[in-house]
């Protein structure tokens, strides 16, 4: 007996050798931007990118 739909895609687990940390935190920050930009009606301020990306001003 079938567990999935006929046709539908079953995805291989992730390999976790193929996990980068790095890359998906980069990802995460500019995600972040990015909807913030989308949403916001006038151009960031460089404090308010500094705020997204997690960067203490006075570092």
């Amino acid at each position: 007996m079938a567990l999935y739909p006929p046709g539908e895609r079953v995805s291989e687990p992730l390999d976790d050798r193929l996990r980068d940390d790095a890359a998906l935190a980069e990802i995460e920050l500019t995600s972040r931007l990015m909807i913030a930009a989308s949403g916001a009606a006038a151009p960031l301020s460089q404090a308010e990118i500094d705020g997204l990306l997690g960067i203490d001003p006075h570092a």
